[in-house]
This record gives structure tokens, C-alpha cells and sequence, in this order.
């Protein structure tokens, strides 16, 4: 997201509220007696004298000429509002509710509610529902932040201009509606994409954001451990430059480091140097000092015999990269792969970046709870942050060779003898139907990627709920939208 959403959502409710609604007319929901106020259905307050004109998508808004505004909120017919929108609209008489669906979302609007429910979500709006003249009526807000639209209001000469543009983020190919219930099913938050030699097949957003918003497809997301492909590459291109090889050992670039001389960078990529799985991430501290913190832990078994995930391994990497580059890693993938691929939504992650709330689970109380603290992930194993769209920049890159020549990338994609892990990829099968993938998190975040080598597919989740099992996911979402 590129604005703060709370300064957002007060600047957009403070000019919507000089005045708009649509025409508040009999439609097919039904009119139901009120249950408070002694029975009496509120009227609508008198609409502002400000002249509004509203166009959706740059086309007038065909919503008549009543409106009324309560308590500061601009309120509209759930029917004419969702329907303009794009949208569909029934009434259940089983739930007590106004069902909207569109792109494979139900959202529910229960009578009296400041909550509308998004595939199971309980999406929070800036005021009730309410029953006028047998129409429910809801906030503006509460209508365009469920279906993913947005309001722009300007105001110029006395008149407020609204602009509503839907939702042009969001594809579900009528083939991938599989796909769409999986995640539905799964309770998935985040955001979802698939594609096919770079056509998108699906690209949406689940779940929430924040209490009030929901996840948007086009959000940043933290990319966890999928930052390591990057950091791979990075080496990988120093060595096509010839300013290091894969084969050197870690003592070349840091000599006091024990036992350095029988580490490679090619084990430090492959997992298998034996360094230690973690260290202390703490905020602010400079990656010299996690090195000096990794170097003084010992050594799980003689490198290049087993493997074993390391993070400590991929810092060691990062660090690497600075010592020969004499620049800041984030500065370098920025400089070398993000800016040269034109991916514009990605980079080094910090307190600043914009991302949806991360949440995990409370297993006590059994409920998704928001992550208060920063997850620090120091640079080379964890740091980077991307949206969808630029994350399939990169794996269509990847595989056109505007990274890495063919024989590179060959070698990145072999594993070791132990383990079908090669250098920051998982490999699956062989030839035309060779399969890598990743996956990454942190506290409160959950990320996955898996591509087909030989048949140009591409299935990327990043999720804002800690603890997912992405790698099933991705092999499950693959298998659903192309049966293998």
C-alpha cells in the first residue's frame, strides 16, 4: 500500500461525508420491521447543500438524487451500491442477510451490524447498518473497502467530485475457481498468485489487512527466506563477472573465521557447511556483528557431509557480497537485480514499509492475533519485500535468462547429495518436468513460490498469517490449476 491507511481512511470519510448516496428506492430485499426505536424506521437525514457529482471507472454515477448523511457517515443502498460496483445482490432469509458476491467473494450484511463478513472475515466499517424506509443502508466506506473499489474525493468551485474506480487488481480465470475455493476453504490471508508463461491466471487478495481493511493484491508483502534466490543470484553474477567463485573458501573473505578455510560459498548456498541454523536478531544491529555472532558458534557437522538449513549461512553470504562490492546489500540487489528488472514495489523491507498486519496464532485462546513487534531479518537471508506482480518479474526473468546465463542457472538448480536442495531452490523432478519452489516467514508472515521449469507455470503466495505450510500449498494450488 502506497499510503497509510488510517490517514487515508480519515482524509477519504471527512469528504465523502459533505455528501453522497444513492437513491434510496424498493428493490428485491425485503422490508423488515424494525426491532428498535419502538418499532420505527429512522428516516434519512437531509443531504448537505454541497453540489456532488460521482462517476465510476470515469463514467457518471447513475445513483438518482437522494441522499442522506447520519452521524457525519454518507450512507447507500446495499442493492444500487454493490450492483454499481459490479457486483451481485440477493437477501438470504436463513442468515438474515444481504449476500454481495463478486470475483468469488461473499460478503454478508447483517441488519444493525458495523461489521460486514468477508468470506468468513469480520471486516470492521465506520458505522452500522441501517434500515431505511425497508432499504438497508450501509457506509460508503463499508461498501467500497469489502469490494476492493476506491474513492477519490476532490473538490473544486464549490462542487465534490467523487471518483470510484472498482476493483481492476483482481483476476480469477473461470478455470481457477478451484484454486479460489482451496484458499477460501483454507481460511488463506494474503495474496494469491498463478500464472502461465507470464499470463496471470489469478491474482487476489484474502483476508484482512488491518481490522478495517482488507488485503489488496497489489499490497507489499515481506518475502521471508524467498529473499535467499536473490542473494544466490547476486553471488552467482559476481562469479559469471569474475569477481569471486562459488568454490572459494569463507576464509578468503573472512579469514579469522574457525574452520574457514574448509567452508565453500558453494556450501554456504547449498546448506551444507555445517554453520548454525540461527543467531539473535535484534533491530539495528549492523550485520558485521551477527557475523561475529555466527562465527562463535560451533560447527553441527564437517562441512560439505549433510545438510542443514542455515540462515547463519545466508548472512555469511550477504555479508560476502558487501565485502566485494564495497556497497550495502540492500543498495546492491537494489542497484543489480530489483532496478534493472523494473520490479518498482520491491526492496529492503524496514519499519517505514507499508505491509498489511501480520498475525499468529494464539493456540490458548485459539484465535489469529496481530503481531505487535518488528521482525528483524538482517540482509541476505530475509530482508526483502515485493508484491505479486513484481515476484513474477522475477521468476519469468529467471527463466528468459535476463539473470543468470543457462549454464548458471543449471548449477543453480542442482541439488546436493543430500538433500533436493540446490542453490536457494528446492528441486522436484527432472527435465521437462522439473519443479523448484521456496518458502519463507517470520513472525507473523508466511511466504511460498513455485515454478515450472519446463512448462512456464508460476504460483506465488504471500500470506500475513505466521506458521502456513506454503510449500504444500503452492504443490496444491499447482496441482489444482494445471493437474500436476
Amino acid at each position: 500500500m502506497t499510503m497509510d491507511w488510517k490517514k487515508s481512511f480519515a482524509w477519504s470519510r471527512v469528504a465523502i461525508s459533505a455528501a453522497l448516496a444513492l437513491t434510496i428506492s424498493a428493490g428485491t430485499l425485503p422490508t423488515y420491521a424494525a426491532e428498535k426505536n419502538g418499532g420505527q424506521i429512522p428516516t434519512a437525514v437531509s443531504a448537505s447543500s454541497t453540489k456532488v457529482v460521482a462517476e465510476i471507472d470515469g463514467k457518471p454515477a447513475q445513483w438518482g438524487d437522494s441522499v442522506y448523511v447520519y452521524r457525519s457517515l454518507t450512507y447507500v443502498p446495499v442493492r444500487e451500491g454493490a450492483v454499481s460496483l459490479g457486483a451481485k445482490v440477493k437477501w438470504d432469509k436463513k442468515q438474515h442477510a444481504a449476500v454481495v458476491t463478486l470475483n468469488g467473494d461473499e460478503l454478508l450484511y447483517r441488519p444493525n451490524s458495523d461489521t460486514v463478513s468477508v468470506n468468513g472475515f469480520e471486516l470492521k466499517m465506520p458505522g452500522t447498518t441501517r434500515n431505511v424506509n425497508g432499504i438497508l443502508t450501509v457506509p460508503l466506506r463499508g461498501l467500497t473497502e469489502p469490494l476492493r473499489a476506491s474513492v477519490k474525493p476532490v473538490t473544486s468551485g464549490g462542487v465534490l467530485n467523487l471518483s470510484l474506480k472498482t476493483d481492476d487488481a483482481t483476476v480469477v480465470g473461470s478455470n481457477l475457481t478451484a484454486v479460489d475455493e482451496y484458499l477460501k476453504n483454507e481460511q488463506f490471508s494474503g495474496n494469491v498468485l498463478v500464472a502461465k508463461d507470464g499470463k496471470v491466471l489469478i491474482r487476489k487478495g484474502y483476508g484482512l489487512a488491518s481490522d478495517q481493511t482488507l488485503v489488496r493484491p497489489t499490497d507489499k508483502m515481506r518475502l521471508g527466506s524467498l529473499t535467499k534466490a536473490f542473494t544466490a543470484a547476486l553471488i552467482l553474477k559476481l562469479e559469471e563477472e569474475g569477481k569471486l567463485s562459488t568454490e572459494d573458501p569463507l576464509s578468503k573473505y573472512i579469514p579469522d573465521y574457525p574452520r574457514g578455510d574448509e567452508i565453500t560459498l558453494s556450501m554456504l548456498l547449498s546448506h551444507t557447511s555445517g554453520v548454525a541454523l540461527n543467531f539473535t536478531r535484534r533491530e539495528g544491529t549492523p550485520l558485521s556483528e551477527t557475523v561475529e555472532e555466527i562465527k562463535r558458534s560451533p560447527l553441527k557437522f564437517i562441512p560439505g557431509s549433510d545438510y542443514l538449513y542455515s540462515n547463519s549461512g545466508f548472512v555469511l553470504l550477504g555479508y560476502i557480497i558487501e565485502q566485494v562490492t564495497s556497497t550495502d546489500y540492500a543498495d546492491y540487489v537494489q542497484t543489480r537485480i530489483l532496478d534493472p528488472l523494473d520490479m518498482e514495489n520491491s526492496g529492503t523491507v524496514t519499519r517505514q514499509t507499508k505491509v498489511p498486519t501480520s498475525y499468529e496464532y494464539d493456540w490458548q485462546e485459539k484465535t489469529w492475533k496481530s503481531v505487535d513487534e518488528y521482525y528483524f531479518a538482517p540482509s541476505g537471508t530475509g530482508s526483502l519485500y515485493s508484491t505479486l506482480d513484481d515476484m513474477l518479474i522475477w521468476a519469468d526473468s529467471l527463466s528468459a535468462g535476463k539473470v543468470l546465463s543457462e549454464a548458471t542457472m543449471e548449477r543453480m538448480y542442482t541439488p546436493s547429495p543430500y538433500k533436493n536442495y540446490g542453490y536457494a531452490w528446492i528441486i522436484e523432478g527432472e527435465g521437462p518436468n522439473k519443479v523448484v519452489f521456496h518458502n519463507g516467514g517470520g513472525s507473523g508472515y508466511t511466504t511460498g513460490i513455485r515454478r515450472g521449469l519446463g512448462d512456464g507455470t508460476v504460483v506465488v503466495l504471500l500470506a500475513n498469517r505466521g506458521g502456513l505450510d506454503t510449500n504444500t500449498m503452492t504443490a496444491e494450488i499447482r496441482k489444482l490449476a494445471f493437474n500436476n
